[in-house]
């Protein structure tokens, strides 16, 4: 599990409906909306050494993400809330996921992604693009969304409810804690996973579960599809152990004997520790699982958090890590050097799965007060705060859209809140329209 290259980032029954209103919605005017990308000038003159021209492509590409970045942050401090869905299991929702795969759909991202609407209001799309699909897990379900189909609406897709365990006659049900997307041919496969011990893998084409991989004999925290195999699945559970599958056919490659609360290249404790592995290399797949000791990983981080780590991500090729004392470190996993430490606003003690935009020049987090907050990775800054009288319990999971017009979160109360870029102009009808007798 290196970390020396940032991974690529990334039925049947309804089970939810909308509450929603313009008087919700409405908030005064603020930030102006973002001005036209100014192109960098290039060189008048055409006897301009080579060494010039490559230092000046430089400052051209330094100035076009200052100016992209300029733009996003009047995006952002736009935003107003749009949507709101109770998902009915009235239980926490742990964890989100839009299906977003970089690595095998090139479709622009951020400023680049421009939507265009049919008649109908639906999204004209490339058919191979499912970043419009959003995935949840709270409670014994897993449900599935539609972001942008039909405009404005979150509609839900595909619903999944997990079957009670325990002995016969058991009412107990399983709580799902976390899940991700895995790329499959003409599919869009998701994988959950929680108390009952297991990875569910759902296919959503097919609307039925296809796997359930079976080797954990304690709850599972944490689940990553792996970066460059489309087959294979990374566990992290409370029973001392994280485990790579197959999915395809369920079975067990690799066992590593460490207790981690988070896992992407890297595993987070429950300590604050932050280790390093190095997956051996499968010319087959092995008839038993390989154990992998923690002898054999590096601690990267002993005294960088001092609280469980509930959350790491990449960016730029740097990591990202959050412990649930609501502090999140910028760290070079290479020269282990920090680089800036982030301390989250208005919150106490809070689990969060934080997201870094595509772009990865932000990254956004919730608060326990039921606010997200948004982030600039570069300067530090805090871009703006995304709150609604509402949304007063905490947030467990907040994501960026493709287009980062869109940020989604959701929580402790069941509810999923979709905060959407607003332009001036319609603020201002808004406006307007409020202040009619």
């Amino acid at each position: 599990m290196s970390a020396a290259a940032s991974p690529l980032k990334r039925e049947r029954e309804e089970s939810s409906g909308a509450i929603s209103s313009e008087d919700d919605f409405f908030t005064p005017a603020s930030s102006a909306s973002p001005a036209p990308s100014k192109k960098p000038k290039s060189p008048s003159s055409s006897s301009t050494s080579i060494t010039t021209t490559t230092t000046t492509t430089a400052e051209e590409t330094t100035t076009s993400i200052v100016n992209k970045s300029e733009q996003l942050e009047a995006i952002f401090k736009n935003m107003r809330l749009r949507r709101i869905v109770k998902e009915n299991h009235s239980s926490e929702i742990n964890q989100m996921a839009f299906c977003l795969d970089q690595r095998h759909n090139k479709t622009p991202f951020g400023l680049d992604h421009v939507k265009v609407f049919e008649q109908r209001g639906s999204v004209k799309r490339d058919p191979w693009d499912n970043s419009n699909i959003l995935g949840t897990t709270g409670g014994p379900q897993a449900n599935i969304y539609d972001n942008e189909h039909c405009g404005d609406h979150l509609d839900i897709m595909s619903h999944f409810l997990l079957d009670p365990f325990g002995e016969e006659g058991a009412e107990e049900l399983p709580e799902m804690l976390t899940c991700c997307w895995i790329h499959q041919p003409q599919d869009a496969i998701l994988a959950t996973a929680g108390t009952d011990n297991i990875v569910h893998i759902l296919s959503l084409s097919r609307s039925k579960e296809l796997v359930r991989l079976t080797g954990h004999s304690h709850t599972i925290t944490d689940i990553q599809a792996h970066p460059f195999n489309d087959d294979y699945l990374i566990s992290a559970s409370k029973d001392g152990s994280v485990r790579m599958w197959n999915i395809l056919t369920g079975k067990c490659l690799l066992v590593f004997e460490i207790k981690a609360s988070v896992v992407t290249f890297l595993t987070g404790g429950y300590n604050g520790e932050i280790r390093e592995w190095s997956i051996p290399t499968l010319d087959s797949e092995p008839e038993e699982p390989i154990v992998v000791l923690a002898n054999d990983s590096r601690v990267l981080q002993s005294g960088l958090h001092s609280a469980r780590i509930d959350c790491i991500r990449f960016a730029k090729g740097k990591v990202l890590s959050k412990s649930v004392n609501g502090k999140v470190e910028y760290w070079d996993p290479e020269s282990l050097a920090q680089i800036r430490t982030f301390n989250i606003k208005n919150t106490a003690s809070n689990q969060c799965r934080f997201d870094v935009s595509l772009d990865e020049l932000f990254f956004c987090v919730g608060t326990s007060n039921g606010s997200v907050y948004i982030y600039n990775i570069d300067t530090g800054r805090t871009v703006t705060e995304l709150k609604h009288r509402r949304s007063t319990k905490a947030i467990r999971t907040c994501i960026f859209a493709r287009d980062s017009r869109t940020v989604v979160c959701a929580g402790e109360d069941s509810f999923i809140w979709r905060y959407d870029y607003v332009t001036d102009e319609t603020l201002n009808e808004w406006a307007n329209w409020k202040s009619e007798p």
